[in-house]
């Protein structure tokens, strides 16, 4: 597997009206090799080629930045292998970042990727939400993200607890499940869904919380 050029990754990222300074795509280049490399031994991701995984997995996880100004303190749930939350540090690196995921095997890999990219304040807990959160302190997080977790009234009640008021909650979701979420709950303000680009079927729900 041949890794893409700064210069591609580049143009891939700018087709997301996205702009990645020369150390950020060496660092997508460095996170993409550990990918490949690890995704021989587990699961990580299903996509094979290397420039679709910097479309579909970094610039689509990345185009939060374009939506809303993210600072403080980002939580990530079921994060896998680090999408959105790992690839949202490398854009926003003041980030601090908290990797939450219940496979120990994936966690493995996220704690290499954070050694090889020497990315400081970033926690990485294998653990399940629901046991997790509930011993957290309230109103802890700026933001929560998920991508491929199940946004439950469970889950809804859980992040409303650990998020600030008037923090965000961002979904990366299906047309017709952001429909169903924001009429499940008035406890967040929802913006209207975000299309992703090059996709008719994939947005990004924004909730600011209001108590």
């Amino acid at each position: 597997m041949t890794l893409p050029e700064l210069s591609s990754l580049a143009e891939q990222f700018a087709d997301y009206g996205l702009t990645l300074t020369e150390e950020q795509l060496a660092q997508v280049r460095t996170y993409l090799d550990l990918l490949f490399r690890w995704n021989r031994r587990i699961n990580l991701t299903a996509i094979r080629q290397p420039l679709a995984i910097v479309r579909q997995l970094f610039a689509e996880s990345i185009y939060l930045t374009r939506l809303l100004p993210l600072h403080g303190r980002l939580l990530d749930v079921g994060t896998g292998a680090g999408f959105p939350g790992l690839a949202l540090k490398l854009a926003v690196p003041a980030l601090d970042v908290t990797l939450l995921e219940a496979s120990h095997c994936k966690c493995a890999f996220l704690k290499e990727v954070v050694r090889g990219l020497h990315l400081p304040s970033v926690t990485v807990v294998a653990e399940r939400f629901e046991v997790w959160a509930a011993a957290q302190p309230p109103q802890a997080f700026d933001v929560v993200t998920t991508r491929a977790v199940a946004v439950t009234p469970k889950f809804l009640t859980l992040t409303q607890t650990l998020l600030r008021v008037r923090a965000t909650l961002a979904l990366y979701t299906s047309v017709a499940a952001a429909a169903a979420i924001s009429e499940s709950t008035t406890a967040f303000a929802w913006s209207p869904p975000a299309f992703l680009p090059h996709t008719r079927a994939r947005v990004i729900l924004v909730g600011s919380k209001i108590v």
